[in-house]
This record gives C-alpha cells, structure tokens and sequence, in this order.
C-alpha cells in the first residue's frame, strides 16, 4: 500500500487515544474511516473530530458501538458493518485498557479486564474481520508495547496483555502473509493517552521513577508510527528514540541490564 488515499480503515477504539489520532492522521491522507468503540457519546464526539480532517467532502466517517470483549455480538455486528461501510484495506486494532500495580493489590477482576480488553479482544477482532481480509493485499495492525517486550515493575498485568499481544503477532505474521494480508504490530512506550491519566490513580511512586527512562510520546507520534509501518509494510516497529534504544540494550545484554537498572531504581 503506496498511499492511504481511499482506502476503507477500520479503527477498534477508535473514539480517543492512539485509535483517534490515528484517525485523524488518516482522514488528512484521504482515507475513509470506521470508528469502532462502545461509548456512543465518545464515537459521536470522535466522529465530529475526524470529519474535520478530512480533505474531501466525499470521504466517509462513520461510528459503530461495539464490543470487541463479547465475541458471539462482536461476530454479528461485524458482517452488518461492512455491508454499510464497506470491505476493509486496513484494520487497526487499538482498543486496550492500562493497568500498574503492585501484584497482590491486582484483584482478579481486573487482571481479567486487562486480558479480555487488550488480549481476547484483539483476538475477536481479527477473527471478525478475517474472511474479509483474507486474499485482498490488507494490512492489519496490533498495538502491542514496549511494555511487551520488556518486563516493567508493577505492570503484572499489562505487561503480561501485550506481551500476549506481541507473541500472538510474531504467530500470525506468516500465517497472515500466506492469506495476502501484511500484519504489524506497534510497540510504543508510555504514551500521552486518557489510559495514563487513569494508570496514575494506581502507578507506585518506584514504578513512575523507571517508567521515565522511556519519556512519554504523544499519540499523534504513535499515529504516525503506525501510518509508516503501514506504507512501509513494517512487521515490528517501536516509535521513539529512547524506545528503540532500550529494546536494544535490552536485546544485547539478554535482559541483564535493564533487569538490574530496575533493581537499582528501586533501592533509591
């Protein structure tokens, strides 16, 4: 894919954070779009914003209430969506939801909210939207994390979410070629999204500390990330310089340093 001029993406929460600068950035390519998110109120807002990116009248916003955690729905909803929208040339699976805290103040619940939102529902998802995929020359794109690739202190279980998102990626990519459909998967570090905000109600003071060895990126950064990895046909992309380099050492070292520069911070 040259361009993301005309072309139908479809964005799971795409009603704020990453999944709406995405759409943004879309929208001043000339690319039509489809807002996938639960909240009507947000999709509603999300659309007016997105509909005033656009570079042509003629390019379709659209917004659809819809679950990505309840499967039998999701799989309904789906067929009806496209049959209004259109097939798919690009999917964009942003919906996810942050989480940092110590392991025992983790109850069961919410572990499992983390893994329905960001796990199952990207597996529901790519399994809606596969037979429309398939054999088209798409592309289709995961938001994984640094935090996926390297264990972070506190994030038990987000992290243990995207590196469940990032495997389940390095799994399909073949698969997914073999189908005519280019996957990437997007593994930014923390990012200045309505998830941070609520992460910092639960983040310990320690984990802040290492956290800001990465900085922060702002989601219009990420959605750029993800524009170049779709032009590109990137597999694997990590936005920031500060990200990259701490995937690096990371790689380098076999865990080594990062586990004890961890070990430091939390000491001071």
């Amino acid at each position: 894919m040259k361009s993301l001029k005309d072309a139908n993406i479809y964005i799971t929460g795409g009603s704020s954070g990453i999944g709406l600068a995405f759409a943004r950035l879309a929208a001043l390519q000339g690319a039509h779009i489809a807002l996938i998110a639960r909240d009507t109120k947000k999709l509603e807002r999300a659309k007016k914003d997105v509909e005033s990116a656009r570079v042509n009248s003629s390019q379709k916003v659209m917004a659809f209430s819809a679950d990505v955690c309840d499967s039998k729905k999701l799989y309904k909803a789906v067929p009806a969506i496209i049959k209004e929208f259109g097939n798919p040339d690009v999917l964009v699976c942003a919906a996810g939801v942050g989480l940092a805290n110590y392991f025992e103040k983790i109850s069961d619940e919410d572990f499992k909210k983390v893994m329905d939102i960001n796990v199952f529902g990207i597996w529901y998802t790519l399994k809606a939207f596969f037979p429309y995929l398939k054999n088209r020359n798409t592309h289709c794109v995961l938001l994984s994390s640094l935090a996926g690739l390297i264990g972070v202190y506190t994030y038990s279980a987000y992290g243990t979410s995207k590196f469940a998102v990032f495997g389940l990626a390095d799994c399909l990519r073949s698969e997914f070629k073999e189908n005519g459909i280019t996957l990437s998967v997007i593994c930014p570090p923390e990012v200045d999204t309505p998830f941070l905000q609520e992460e910092l109600k639960t983040i310990p003071v320690k984990a802040k500390r290492i956290k800001k060895i990465t900085g922060v990126l702002s989601a219009d950064t990420i959605a750029h990330a993800i524009m170049n990895a779709i032009i590109k046909k990137k597999f694997m992309v990590i936005p920031g310089f500060m990200g990259k380099t701490s995937w690096l050492l990371h790689r380098l070292l076999n865990g080594y340093g990062t586990r004890l520069l961890t070990d430091i911070l939390i000491k001071l």
